[in-house]
């Protein structure tokens, strides 16, 4: 499963020189500024990781910099975590901005990037700032400090086939729910999902919730220590068309007895017609998608739709000892030429506006120019342990029929109170 899920030319140009002098903390007096090592979540043979390893030997041939990488895979940041207690850390990592935030920002680890925003990319006369859309680094600061610089974005929202739906764009819930009861009259299961996947389940308690509520405002449900703040006529309202979708039978038969992937290939297959999902959902399910099948995409709608959004990129752990080398590469990575191929031959979308859009994500690209962003799941999946021990189990519950609106606020009240207690 695609992580959710599971992102200078030889004479140095000046904003390149002052980068190295103004990066923010670490240990920069170490710095030779003539090599430094990369650890990635890419495996070596993944588009992303091709896209990289070309940018990196360009790098290296233009600069003199020699960069050793190590292609490490999702788990990376677990490999980084206990060198920061005493070892040798890598001077650049890059993961997904919730993994980043857990494993480097939450224990002060993470090194300010604010410099390598306000540096140039070579060559194309802009900063840093002015290639990543401001609506993108939102979320990536800590006390005003910029942790992460992404060269991937992934969003959420369903997914459909247009060559058997066109012109769907549901704006309303109403609309939308619209579309299920059609489906399920025309004797087409109107959802699939992968119910043995706890974070999929909540793509649709959350989603539907975020859209009522605004970005954000789940999250601060979560962090209520006692757990009864969820019980409100706006929460029930939310969670009754959740419960709803059950009851009705909108989603895919066997479902919640399904194991991932069955159901979202089935969909592919043209067997159910909607499927919330991140961006990744053409390029995973792609290989099993029925011939002509295209990959569309509308946002969840709600009163207050957003598109959620996570980023993907680039971090550098405080105690690098090589990092103002690391920053460089950062900023030459922006390059058109590089960042490009995250598009063009990984088929992601980009931080930057103005490069191209993958054909299946063009209703993802247009639907970000548009709508205000948000986290997947609010940012619930980022307070240590919580979905797992509180809100996982109970949704999980009311996603499979086995509780109702009640159920769901008594049970949550009890496990959300019980997980604050323990941690404070």
């Amino acid at each position: 499963m695609t992580a959710a899920p599971l992102r200078a030319a030889a004479a140095l140009t000046a904003a390149a020189l002052a980068l190295t002098a103004c990066g923010g903390g670490g240990n920069a007096a170490s710095d030779d500024g003539k090599s430094f090592t990369y650890w990635s979540m890419w495996k070596e043979n993944e588009p992303q990781a091709q896209v990289l390893a070309q940018a990196v030997a360009d790098f290296e041939k233009e600069t003199g910099i020699d960069v050793t990488v190590q292609w490490q895979g999702r788990d990376v940041l677990k490999k980084v975590v206990p060198a920061l207690r005493g070892g040798d850390v890598p001077d650049l990592v890059d993961q997904e901005e919730a993994g980043v935030r857990a494993n480097l920002v939450a224990s002060d680890q993470f090194r300010d990037l604010s410099a390598v925003y306000a540096a140039e990319v070579p060559g194309s006369g802009k900063k840093v700032s002015e290639v990543v859309a401001d609506k993108y680094t939102g979320t990536l600061k800590k006390d005003g400090k910029l942790f992460l610089v992404p060269y991937e974005i992934i969003g959420n929202g369903l997914w459909f086939d247009g060559s058997k739906l066109p012109g769907t764009a549901p704006t309303t819930w109403d609309e939308l729910a619209a579309l299920f009861a059609k489906a399920k009259g025309e004797g087409r299961a109107p959802i699939a999902l992968d119910a043995d996947i706890p974070y999929y389940n909540a793509y649709w308690t959350v989603g539907v919730l975020q859209g009522a509520l605004g970005a954000g405002k789940v999250d601060e449900l979560a962090k209520d220590k006692t757990g009864k703040a969820w019980d409100t006529p706006e929460v029930r309202a939310a969670l009754g068309k959740v419960k709803a979708l059950v009851d009705d039978k909108y989603f895919i038969d066997g479902y919640d007895g399904s194991k991932w992937p069955a159901v979202q290939e089935k969909w592919a297959q043209r067997q159910a017609d909607f499927l919330l999902m991140g961006s990744w959902a053409p390029s995973e399910t792609g290989p099993k998608a029925a011939q002509g099948f295209q990959f569309t995409f509308t946002p969840l709608p709600g009163a207050k739709t957003t598109v959620p959004v996570s980023n993907l990129g680039f971090a550098i752990p405080k105690p690098a000892k090589k990092a103002a080398a690391a920053e460089k590469f950062i900023a030459y990575f922006l390059k058109d030429v590089h960042l490009s191929k995250i598009s063009t031959m990984a088929k992601n979308l980009t931080p930057n506006p103005e490069l191209p859009v993958p054909d299946d994500l063009k209703g993802l690209g247009t639907a970000l120019g548009t709508l205000p962003v948000s986290r997947p799941i609010d940012g619930i999946d980022e307070i240590p342990g919580y979905a797992e021990e509180a809100f996982y189990p109970v949704n999980d519950q009311l996603i499979k029929g086995k509780t109702d609106v009640d159920g769901f606020l008594s049970q949550l009240a009890e496990k959300q109170a019980n997980y604050w207690k323990k941690n404070g």
